[in-house]
C-alpha cells in the first residue's frame, strides 16, 4: 500500500513538474508559426498597434531600431527563422499612426498560400468575413480617430517569374477616405 502511495505521489510530482514548466503558447500560434511573430499581439489591428497611435509609441513598442525613419514614416525588417522574411512601414500624419504597410516574405513559396490562409483566418475571426476586392481580400473597421479603415491582404507572388523566389504577402491597412 505505501509502495502503491510513494508511486501515485512521484507521478503526480512528475506531471505537476512537466506542466508547470511548458510555456502557455500565444493566441496566435494556431496560425502559425509566422503570423505569429509577424502580428505579434491581437490586440490593435497590427502588432498590438492601432491607427492614430503615438510615432513615440510605436518608436518604443518596437524591438529593434528602425531601419529608416523621419518624423512621419518608421521601417522595419524582421527575419523569422528559416521561414522568411518581413518587414513594415509606418506612416504618420501630424505623429499619429496613419497607414501600415507589410510585407512577408515566404522561403518556401509552397508554404505561402497556407500562411495567406492562416492571415485571413485571423482577420475573418476578428474583423468577419473579408469581401473580395479585385483579388485583395479586404475587411472594413471602426475606428475612433478615423472612421473607416480598411485591412487589405494579397498574396502578390505571382508578381515574382524567377524560379525558387519566395513566396509574398502584403498586408496594408489605412483609412477609408471615400
Amino acid at each position: 500500500m505505501k509502495t502503491k502511495s510513494i508511486i501515485a505521489v512521484s507521478c503526480f510530482l512528475l506531471l505537476l513538474s512537466i506542466f508547470s514548466c511548458t510555456s502557455p503558447k500565444s493566441k496566435l500560434a494556431e496560425y502559425g508559426p509566422v503570423l505569429e511573430n509577424v502580428m505579434q499581439s491581437d490586440e490593435g489591428a497590427f502588432r498590438g498597434f492601432s491607427l492614430g497611435d503615438a510615432f513615440d509609441t510605436i518608436q518604443k513598442t518596437e524591438k529593434v531600431p528602425p531601419i529608416e525613419s523621419d518624423e512621419n514614416y518608421l521601417y522595419y525588417e524582421y527575419s523569422i527563422d528559416t521561414l522568411g522574411t518581413y518587414n513594415v512601414a509606418y506612416n504618420f500624419e501630424e505623429k499619429a499612426l496613419n497607414e501600415i504597410q507589410s510585407d512577408i516574405f515566404i522561403n518556401n513559396s509552397s508554404k505561402t498560400e497556407e500562411v495567406y490562409n492562416n492571415f485571413k483566418k485571423y482577420f475573418d475571426l476578428h474583423y468577419g468575413v473579408c469581401e473580395d476586392h479585385m483579388g485583395f481580400a479586404v475587411w472594413t473597421v471602426k475606428s475612433a480617430k478615423y472612421g473607416d479603415v480598411r485591412i487589405n491582404l494579397s498574396d502578390e507572388s505571382a508578381d515574382f517569374t524567377v524560379e525558387n523566389n519566395p513566396g509574398k504577402i502584403s498586408i496594408w491597412i489605412y483609412p477609408d477616405k471615400n
